[in-house]
């Protein structure tokens, strides 16, 4: 299945924020890059791509993105491909060597490499019953509580997840993106049906929200935010458990809640909202992580040596 960020929709978002995307397809592969521009050089990025229906398919879609690369004088290729592995487990040694064989090199993972989904193939009392024993009884009541939930595909709506992600930012100092860039996210994906608002209301007024990606058999938990005032109430689990449900109801075949932590690792800087998010149920999914092949060598050189001085 194609990953959101291979798909045009996700190109023309990338391409309204000013950036060249190229794409190209052949035999068993299919790719879709971004090129990204740096202080000293360039390089041409496939977030979860290139996708392959087999390893033989790796050499030749390298070849066109090295060949895409030079052309807009990049400096190197960035790929985290896809059709590798099952997913089912982390990448094995035999994965490496294929990579390795390709000319490719690891690489500080730019997209999560592992990741949490929930099946919604089955009923939702299959689903629900799969959710921790407390986060199914807030959802059942949380009515009661003078909460609703609502959705919206109007972009001008992300200016209250852009309120509520201010205020996390007041509080933990955390900032992910701009706020242009979260408007223009909302600009691009919600006309098309790639993209999707949902708020937690309490007596009119929302202490929670998110944003959601869709692609043709998947929901992306892409980013939330949730008024601390308010969080006794946990609208975080109401909110995710309605995205899920209304993902069942309209087709889709799996929610991904985009990255987690692995198991058992306490001290991992993602361990607290990792916890969260399995007690919704589901299972891992592995990606083979980053990877990157040289196109102009002196370019990568300089760019390796200065990345090794920042660490």
């Amino acid at each position: 299945m194609t990953h959101i960020l291979q798909t045009p929709a996700w190109g023309r978002f990338q391409s309204s924020l000013g950036r060249e995307v190229v794409a190209d397809a052949g035999d068993g592969w299919r790719y879709q890059a971004i090129l990204e521009k740096g202080r000293m050089n360039s390089r041409l990025y496939a977030p979860y791509g290139p996708e392959l229906e087999s390893s033989a398919a790796l050499p030749a879609a390298l070849g066109s993105m090295v060949a895409q690369a030079k052309r807009l004088g990049a400096a190197f290729v960035r790929v985290e491909p896809t059709g590798l592995t099952a997913g089912s487990e982390p990448r094995d040694a035999a994965t490496t060597r294929i990579l390795e064989a390709a000319g490719l090199r690891p690489t500080s993972a730019v997209q999560p490499e592992q990741t949490w989904r929930v099946d919604l193939t089955r009923s939702e009392d299959e689903i629900l019953g799969d959710m921790s024993k407390t986060g199914r009884n807030l959802y059942r009541n949380y009515a009661k509580k003078g909460l609703s939930v609502r959705s919206s595909d109007n972009p001008d709506d992300v200016e209250v997840l852009l309120t509520l992600l201010a205020g996390v930012a007041a509080q933990t100092g955390m900032k992910a993106h701009s706020d242009e860039y979260f408007r223009a996210q909302a600009r691009a994906l919600l006309p098309e049906g790639r993209g999707r608002l949902y708020f937690v209301d309490v007596e009119g007024d929302p202490v929670a929200a998110s944003l959601v990606y869709d692609d043709e058999e998947r929901r992306y938990y892409a980013h939330a935010a949730a008024d601390y005032e308010h969080r006794r109430l946990h609208p975080g689990n109401i909110l995710v458990t309605q995205m899920m449900l209304d993902a069942r109801a309209e087709g889709k075949r799996e929610f991904d809640f985009y990255g987690v932590a692995p198991a058992g690792d306490p001290e991992h800087p993602w361990a607290g909202f990792s916890t969260f998010k399995r007690s919704f149920g589901g299972y891992d999914h592995h990606f083979v992580g980053a990877w990157e092949l040289p196109v102009r060598r002196g370019g990568y050189a300089v760019y390796s040596m200065l990345r090794r001085v920042l660490d």
